[in-house]
């Protein structure tokens, strides 16, 4: 399976810790670089929400997502087997709402 950046796959978070984002199938966002993503059995994803309300940098509206309410969870990334994807891609996030999840990330974690 080819895995590209920015692409939305349903991923198996459970079982999950604390505040951790729960859903036995929640959409996530790919945003490790493609190039790894062939070569390592994991990948690092940011999750989906369309219940939170925007607070950036931590919540961000991608209504590329799926939904008109899509939001990336920023102050979520993770790094995932890609054992718990949950069937195929799901689309794709804009190139502008892409670059908007890479700024909220390097702001959240300072880079």
């Amino acid at each position: 399976m080819t895995i590209e950046r920015g692409e939305i796959y349903l991923f198996n978070l459970e079982p999950i810790v604390g505040s951790e984002q729960r859903g036995p199938a929640r959409p996530c966002i790919v945003l490790s670089i493609s190039e790894l993503n062939a070569k390592l059995r994991t990948v690092g994803v940011v999750p989906l929400t369309s219940s939170s309300r925007p607070l950036l940098p931590l919540v961000v509206s991608v209504p590329s997502g799926g939904l008109p309410t899509s939001k990336a969870l920023c102050g979520q990334l993770r790094t995932l087997d890609k054992r718990r994807i949950v069937g195929g891609a799901l689309g794709r996030l804009s190139k502008d709402d892409l670059l908007e999840v890479e700024r909220c990330v390097r702001q959240v974690y300072g880079l």
